[in-house]
């Protein structure tokens, strides 16, 4: 497919995976300052704007109906 070979497809991805883990790491800085618990709200921000990151990944990757690698179809 043609949009397969599009580069600016690849650079949305990365874009999505940076941008979730960025904003992520950035809420969590923010309620760390407001309550003290620092730095485990990062952290935990971090790792949840990661998790997001991977499915925005996941779903972009896997929109025309293919499954999964191991998956069922």
């Amino acid at each position: 497919m043609a949009d397969k070979d599009n580069y600016w497809n690849y650079a949305q991805i990365g874009l999505e995976l940076a941008a979730g883990v960025l904003l992520g790491f950035w809420a969590g800085y923010q309620l760390d300052k407001r309550l003290g618990t620092a730095p485990w709200l990062m952290l935990a921000g971090a790792a949840g704007g990661m998790a997001a990151g991977f499915y925005l990944v996941a779903r972009e990757l896997f929109k025309d109906g293919a499954p999964p690698p191991g998956g069922k179809a």
